[in-house]
């Protein structure tokens, strides 16, 4: 079975149509549903998500977002457990000389953790992470 994380952009690149990478998130998410392939949700990346949703298009399609996020077997969620909030921390402080975010680091350390390597996401700091590979 095929399995990648994902990323905030992404999801929101699928929930809004006016959005830059809508199509091409879009085309993705499809070729991954007909693959049975599964995407790996952290909290952090939810909050993110939900945030972003509800500043940008409105609590009603953040909260539908939400169920769907929860809900459809796509996703299969993982959460923030102490140890692995210890390592992002510590990844988020040896990276200082990098922008990225505390759930960028999440992701690194969670790719590590399960050998992942690929993460769905258009944010070019994956890019500039050992042995990440972004898709698409």
């Amino acid at each position: 079975m095929m399995r990648a994380l994902i990323d905030t952009g992404a999801i929101y690149a699928i929930a809004a149509a006016g959005d830059l990478h809508h199509s091409e998130a879009a085309q993705l998410m499809g070729t991954w549903v007909k693959k049975e392939g599964i995407f790996l949700l952290s909290d952090l990346v939810f909050i993110e998500t939900m945030t972003l949703a509800k500043r940008r298009l409105g609590p009603e399609v953040a909260i539908r977002l939400g169920c769907e996020l929860r809900e459809n077997p796509i996703f299969s969620w993982i959460s923030l457990s102490p140890a692995l909030e210890q390592e992002t921390w510590a990844a988020f402080k040896s990276y200082d000389d990098k922008e990225w975010s505390y759930t960028d680091c999440e992701l690194l350390v969670l790719a590590k953790q399960l050998k992942i390597t690929d993460v769905f996401s258009f944010d070019n700091h994956f890019r500039q992470m050992p042995g990440i590979r972004c898709l698409p």
